[in-house]
């Protein structure tokens, strides 16, 4: 059976007969929260100015919206470099494809790039983990049996 998502505080409410609100605008608020910051407004004009119930609140919501955008922006970083990747990557086949002098040469950069995009998707297996329970054991075997063998 698959497991749904559950909001934990809407579920908690929801057990208690409270009806769960959602903020429709809580994502609008927070980017504009964090404009005003960035502007130089303290916690307070921004929670002030933008309805939120505190300074707290403004804080936590202009951290969490902080977070979302570096997420983001390096989401976007990983996906360029792919994109660049993937015609370095096109470049070096056609000249390994060619078959002339310089294809090995092509064969030497392919190596490094391979490396780099599966590093970029997370494609390679972590050090730590490869391998994990896994062990050489040495046993001595009998001489009369190694013979039988």
């Amino acid at each position: 059976m698959p497991r749904r998502n559950s909001n934990k505080k809407a579920d908690k409410a929801s057990l208690h007969g409270n009806p769960v609100s959602l903020d429709m605008q809580a994502a609008p608020r927070a980017a504009q929260a964090l404009r005003l910051r960035r502007l130089g407004y303290t916690y307070q004009e921004i929670a002030d100015r933008v309805g939120y119930a505190n300074e707290s609140s403004a804080r936590t919501a202009v951290k969490k919206a902080g977070q979302r955008i570096v997420r983001d922006e390096a989401r976007e970083l990983v996906g360029w470099q792919l994109d660049q990747l993937d015609i370095a990557l096109q470049l070096v086949l056609q000249r390994i494809q060619r078959n002339d002098e310089y294809s090995l040469f092509a064969v030497d950069r392919l190596a490094p790039l391979l490396k780099r995009q599966a590093d970029l998707m997370g494609l390679d297996a972590k050090p730590e983990s490869a391998g994990a329970g896994l062990a050489l054991v040495s046993v001595p075997i009998a001489a009369d049996v190694l013979e039988a063998l």
